[in-house]
């Protein structure tokens, strides 16, 4: 322990002038009443005063100076929530577990990852109010969890089938894995397959899915790669991706995973939103929906583009 020297004044007031500059600290504009001022100081420094008697000392130390930063900030905070019931949280355009790539600075730039857990308290900010929109897992090699300060689109934006946009190359090198599945897996799909891919949508805020052909299959980007890229190697199966699609409204987009939530098949995902600001989501492996005669309901999977008959929601059947 580090004391604190209590020269010239009282222990009881060096502890109540500690408490009161951490107030000050976590109440900048002085919001709080008189009465849960006064209710903060004398509940921090009761405990402080009785902690340093019973231990028989005549200074603060660091261990008490760390609990009224501590339990000063959580006080004043509940007061101050009190006073003006929290706003609804910000409307976030991402929710747990949707793919993004996030700008990570640095010689990589920009990197993705998978949304881990949203408005988590923000450690930087003493008055406990700000909230990060995002806690982001980045993938392997790195695999470290990240904070997202900002949900805007120059700072973390959907991972998709990029190709609409300027620079969509870099975006695609820097969302290919960096232990790629061997070149000779199966592909979900064939040259001349219809598809529906994720694209950004006219806000870039967020995301559709867009109808096209497979132009390519296990479709090579080195030569590009490697003069946007130098340090890294693209030889095989690092330097390809699964598919190159031509849209039905012109343009290409490249297809860096072979995964439902990126490419699915045209007959069981019709373009529209996949998600965007009214609330759509359209984004799951396993769906239920009423099948195309409207007669019955089906069970689709959009990663096996298998489907099967099945029970309503909510049926008897359902319920077994």
């Amino acid at each position: 322990r580090n004391p604190a020297p209590m020269a010239g004044k009282s222990l009881r007031r060096r502890v109540e002038d500690a408490v009161a500059e951490a107030i000050a600290d976590h109440d900048p504009n002085q919001r709080l009443p008189g009465r849960d001022y006064e209710d903060v100081l004398y509940d921090v420094a009761d405990k402080v005063f009785s902690t340093i008697t019973e231990e028989n000392r005549d200074a603060l130390d660091d261990e008490d100076m760390a609990y009224i930063a501590r339990k000063t900030r959580k006080l004043v905070a509940a007061a101050l929530d009190a006073l003006d019931p929290p706003a609804p949280p910000p409307k976030l355009r991402y929710a747990m577990f949707d793919r993004v790539v996030c700008n990570v600075g640095g010689e990589r730039r920009w990197a993705p990852g998978t949304v881990m857990s949203v408005l988590e308290d923000d450690p930087d900010d003493v008055t406990g109010q700000a909230k990060l929109p995002y806690v982001v897992k980045m993938d392997p090699p790195n695999g470290r969890l990240i904070s997202v300060p900002k949900d805007v689109y120059d700072v973390c934006r959907s991972e998709v089938c990029f190709g609409q946009r300027a620079g969509a190359l870099w975006f695609t090198l820097f969302c290919l894995p960096q232990q790629p599945a061997k070149k000779s897996a199966a592909r979900r799909f064939s040259v001349g397959d219809r598809v529906a891919c994720a694209v950004e949508d006219e806000s870039n805020d967020y995301s559709a899915w867009a109808a096209g052909t497979v132009l390519a299959v296990d479709h090579s980007v080195a030569e590009d790669a490697a003069a946007l890229v130098p340090g890294r190697e693209w030889g095989g199966a690092a330097g390809c991706v699964p598919y190159q699609v031509g849209l039905d409204a012109g343009g290409k987009v490249l297809a860096h995973r072979d995964e439902h939530w990126l490419v699915r098949d045209l007959a069981l995902q019709p373009e529209g939103p996949r998600v965007d600001a009214g609330g759509t989501r359209c984004l799951t492996r396993l769906v239920r929906r009423q099948s195309a005669g409207g007669d019955g309901w089906e069970a689709v999977d959009h990663h096996t583009r298998k489907r099967r008959a099945c029970a309503a929601p909510d049926s008897e059947e359902d319920d077994e």
